[in-house]
């Protein structure tokens, strides 16, 4: 009763925080522009479509996801949401009125909607912890392979876990049921299957929050459909390759992007180009040998943002937090992603797509198969500028990490889910882990 007291509790600030944002955008194009476009029945067809479009952009921004990411990342969220949508329904209203509108009235909406959002979901996100307080938690490992950074990651989360335990697998069983007993949430890492089975089973029996670190072959069975051999059911792990009409879709939407976004740019560009070249009078254009659909390699494009020579050692390596082989505007750019503006070109020549696999450079992507033989299956598809892994990954993700986000994306693939991570894109923009380099004197992003 108390856990349905506090859903609805959240449920109802959440809707109040909605209401607030379409109040003002309704008042507000109803007062500030000078004269009226439409009738009443047509101001409610204007909010009725602003409310469909802040929905779905809170949606794919997580603009309501508290608990599960910061509350600086949810005001991000909002600012983006609805500086975009109130963009998009600035030109609709202009469309509508046959010539552009005065723009002051849509920023002063804008402006006021983010003065209110701010205080109202840190409330909400306040609220949230205070009806879900942290949860205690128990991790039973098998293999100790990554124990340190898993248990970091998830005791990070103290608004969320507290954890009380952590148990190896080879305990009696009468320990691991009590530990699973006392806990209100249980992961499971590195186990023996049968082991995290009969454990799963047990903590779904007795009502607990289960976490498991995927595996390869998981990740594919959840993406699998369903069959049924009489009365029995089979899972169909064929990968489903994208039809035709698909594929065709697709590459027109990269081809008008890429169009769009170099022509956007194209000032930008040419103002970087010269920026890097009389820097130390040596070529802008960075050029670098990468592998795509099949393995098949090609010359991906980008500004340069290091110095001349950064691999005289003729060793391949990543970028290093704070890696004094980069310039200080190569800093800058790599941080705001512009070195990465050139890639346009790879997209229009048909080398790359917008959304894919980052491709890896041959020497570093054998290192990696080396350790997972798995990695090479990355390259089923077109390689990308943009996906899974570099939305809710790192430029340090380790390399089983990416493997897994990137097998999600190639099992997944549909152009609504491209369209959904080209708009996610622009909120990693904002966020600096998302250009962190590798730690100390490793040249990958190889665990260690």
């Amino acid at each position: 009763m108390k856990q349905e007291t506090g859903s609805l509790i959240l449920f109802l600030s959440k809707a109040v925080l909605l209401a607030t944002v379409l109040a003002v955008y309704f008042f507000g194009q109803r007062f500030l522009y000078a004269e009226p476009l439409f009738f009443f029945w047509g101001y409610n067809v204007i909010l009725l479509l602003y409310t469909a479009i802040i929905y779905l952009m809170s949606r794919i921004y997580t603009a309501f996801n508290f608990g599960n990411v910061t509350l600086q990342e949810i005001i991000l969220s909002w600012i983006l949401c609805l500086v975009s949508v109130n963009i998009f329904q600035y030109f609709i209203l202009s469309l509508l009125a046959l010539g552009l509108l005065p723009v002051y009235g849509i920023i002063v909406i804008t402006i006021v909607q983010i003065a209110l959002v701010i205080p109202i979901t840190a409330f909400i996100n306040k609220l949230f912890f205070r009806l879900n307080p942290a949860h205690k938690a128990a991790i039973i490992y098998g293999s100790a392979e990554k124990l340190d950074e898993y248990c970091s990651i998830v005791t990070m989360q103290r608004n969320k876990f507290r954890v009380d335990h952590v148990v190896s697998e080879n305990a009696e069983t009468k320990r691991l049921l009590d530990v699973i007993d006392r806990a209100e949430s249980v992961f499971f890492l590195n186990m023996e299957e049968k082991k995290q089975d009969w454990l799963f089973e047990y903590c779904y029996l007795h009502n607990k929050h289960t976490y498991i670190l995927p595996t390869f072959s998981s990740i594919l069975i959840n993406t699998a459909s369903t069959l049924w051999l009489s009365n029995t059911p089979v899972f169909s792990l064929k990968s489903p390759e994208p039809d035709m009409s698909t594929r065709i879709i697709k590459r027109f939407m990269d081809i008008l992007i890429s169009l769009i976004g170099i022509i956007i740019s194209g000032v930008f560009m040419v103002g970087i180009w010269l920026t890097v070249r009389l820097y130390d009078n040596h070529p802008a254009i960075y050029k670098q040998v990468r592998v795509t659909k099949g393995g098949k390699p090609f010359t991906l494009y980008k500004f340069r943002s290091m110095r001349p020579n950064a691999e005289d050692d003729g060793v391949p390596r990543l970028a290093a937090m704070d890696d004094d082989r980069i310039t200080p505007f190569g800093r800058f750019i790599r941080k705001t992603r512009l070195d990465e503006l050139p890639q346009l070109f790879n997209v229009l020549s048909g080398s790359m797509s917008i959304v894919g696999p980052r491709p890896e450079r041959p020497e570093i992507a054998k290192q990696y198969e080396e350790i997972y033989p798995n990695f090479a299956f990355r390259t089923k598809v077109k390689a990308g500028i943009t996906g899974f892994a570099q939305v809710y990954g790192r430029y340090n993700t380790s390399p089983e990490e990416k493997l897994f986000l990137d097998i999600m994306y190639i099992e997944t693939f549909s152009i609504l889910e491209d369209t959904k991570l080209m708009l996610q894109t622009v909120k990693v923009l904002f966020q600096n882990s998302s250009t962190e380099g590798i730690e100390g004197d490793s040249t990958t992003a190889m665990w260690k």
